[in-house]
């Protein structure tokens, strides 16, 4: 049964009271809302927390992206580590020059006549090349038709490819035409090697041409049925044993090097096994004219990598200062973030250490800051390149600038080499002590004057133990077998670029860096303000039931008293 007052109406639902209205006069409803809300303050201050945090893992992720593109900047010029590591230094990374000469006649231009491509891991030097003949493709064409869109009519099966290669069999129908038999043998060119054209000469002359697409292979083709497919296209007489029009013979690439009287012989143009490190595309043959190469450091590819270097730092230093505006009235800029951040000051001590010091370890009269090459700090603490110096020093003294840069290491022993380095090792000098090897050539005992057993034996490698000043350090050692051992003595150097290499890295990398684990902090942080703000809505809601039952249960007793009342008085007039 519902109550119905001067303000409002209550009913039951349920076994609960409902409230309509109000019998008090207060509003009720507004009122539980305002109670409600004041016990939603809390959420307000989390999602402002929440929005900070994503605002902070939002330029905490563009500072990783910065030092990320500054460790990769460094690592070229780092001496990476790894058998394969000089094939992305850039130091070691080459040039070709090419140039010309005959001794009769005007020769043609060298790039012309040939392409040089040098990798990493070729040897500087010059060499003579002389073309004396390209790889040609063989090609071949028919006789006349008279009407590429006429049947041939001839039926057979006609097996086709290259000499030495796989052969695909094309049904030809009667009433196959010349053009439908150019697709039907271009559909097979992948697995054939054969292409095939329609050319058309003149009104009535129509001709087949094949054409093998490699060099120095040999066409292949025959019927099923006998002669007659190949004698109606005018190509062979004799069903493929001979071609009736060759238009070009199959024949290898033919070069002489180095004056040797034996020329090689390639199937291709493209010959990148004669000699390590070096691609050559020959183009045109011109027998009597020597091609000479010098390959040489690319010294260009050494200055743009050292000039990204320059500017993947600044653009470090750049965000920095970026996070550290303040307007004169004191007020930090809301752009600064990370104003005042542990992790970006500690990463900009360590970044202008690295980058304000010295290369260790140099001969005493050898280039070791990079001042000495015109890289220099201005007050703001930017790199900058006085291009004449650091132009000259590039000519002048290659040598000195890459060991100012990459991480050193020299031995008086062809025996020993660094395979990997995990850390920033600073060493110095050490004297290695190979105290022999077994019959495979590995080592029996090995030590470190001054410090002992600090390489642990894996075969003929070995790693740096634990805990000591050569962890991270691996050699690779290859003594003769069976003999006495030998004491090696090893320089080794940190140069710029492996230190701002190690800093970037212990900073930037995305797994296990302390900028990562920075944003991870900030997103479990995030998480938990979450977890938080569902537990207030949920209080939040019993809370409202709870105000919405009490004052449900005083608007009941309201209503009932006013219910009496209008009962009473009513009593009382009847009885006037």
């Amino acid at each position: 049964m519902a109550l119905a007052g001067t303000q409002g109406t209550l009913s039951l639902s349920n076994g609960r009271p409902v409230l309509s209205g109000s019998f008090s006069g207060l509003d009720t409803a507004g009122v539980v809302d305002a109670l409600v809300q004041a016990k939603s303050f809390p959420i307000v201050r989390l999602n402002q927390r929440i929005e900070e945090s994503d605002i902070k893992s939002a330029a905490y992720a563009n500072l990783q992206a910065l030092v990320e593109n500054l460790r990769v900047a460094a690592d070229g010029l780092r001496n990476p580590p790894g058998l394969n590591g000089a094939l992305a230094n850039v130091f070691e990374q080459k040039s070709a020059f090419l140039t010309t000469s005959a001794l009769a006649g005007t020769p043609s231009p060298a790039t012309d006549l040939m392409g040089v491509t040098a990798s990493n891991d070729a040897v500087a030097g010059i060499y003579e090349f002389e073309i004396q003949q390209i790889a040609t493709a063989h090609k071949i064409t028919g006789g006349t038709i008279a009407d590429n869109t006429t049947g041939l009519g001839v039926a057979d099966t006609l097996t086709i490819g290259l000499d030495g290669g796989d052969t695909v069999g094309i049904t030809v129908g009667a009433d196959m035409t010349l053009d439908g038999l150019v697709a039907a043998i271009n559909s097979q060119s992948d697995t054939t090697g054969v292409r095939a054209s329609s050319l058309k000469i003149a009104e009535g002359d129509f001709r087949i041409v094949l054409t093998a697409e490699e060099t120095n292979k040999t066409i292949t083709m025959s019927a099923a049925g006998g002669n007659a497919l190949l004698n109606t296209l005018g190509i062979s007489a004799d069903n493929g044993a001979t071609y009736t029009n060759v238009l070009e013979t199959p024949q290898p690439a033919m070069v002489v090097i180095d004056g040797i009287p034996d020329p090689i012989t390639r199937d291709s143009n493209e010959i990148g096994d004669a000699i390590t490190g070096l691609t050559i595309d020959i183009y045109k043959a011109e027998p009597g004219t020597t091609i000479q190469v010098e390959i040489d450091q690319d010294l260009s590819a050494v200055s743009q990598r050292i000039t990204d270097f320059v500017a993947a730092y600044n653009e470090v230093r750049a965000f920095s200062l970026s996070q550290q505006q303040v307007s004169t009235d004191g007020e930090v800029s809301a752009d600064s973030v990370l104003f005042g951040d542990n992790t970006l000051r500690s990463l900009d001590g360590a970044l202008g250490s690295d980058i304000s010091g010295f290369t260790d370890n140099l001969a005493a009269d050898a280039l070791s800051t990079l001042r000495d090459i015109g890289i220099e700090l201005d007050s703001n603490n930017y790199l900058t390149i006085d291009s004449a110096v650091f132009d000259a020093q590039l000519v002048s003294n290659l040598g000195e600038v890459r060991d100012l840069f990459e991480f050193g290491f020299n031995a008086d022993s062809a025996n020993v080499a660094v395979i990997t380095r995990s850390n920033a090792l600073s060493v110095g000098d050490f004297e290695l002590v190979i105290a022999g090897t077994d019959a495979s050539g590995v080592p029996t005992g090995v030590s470190v004057t001054g410090h002992g057993a600090v390489f642990e034996i894996d075969g003929s490698r070995l790693v740096g133990m634990e805990g000591t000043a050569f962890e991270g350090m691996t050699l690779a050692y290859s003594g003769a077998a069976s003999s006495g051992g030998e004491t090696i003595q090893i320089s080794t150097s940190l140069g710029f670029a492996e230190k701002i290499y190690q800093t970037a890295d212990n900073y930037g990398k995305p797994n296990g860096g302390i900028i990562a684990e920075d944003m991870s902090n900030l997103g479990a942080q995030k998480e938990d303000y979450t977890a938080e703000i569902a537990k207030i809505e949920t209080r939040m809601i019993t809370y409202r039931a709870f105000l919405m039952d009490k004052f449900s249960k005083m608007e009941q007793a309201v209503a009932f008293a006013e219910n009496q009342t209008n009962q009473l008085k009513a009593f009382i007039q009847q009885d006037r």
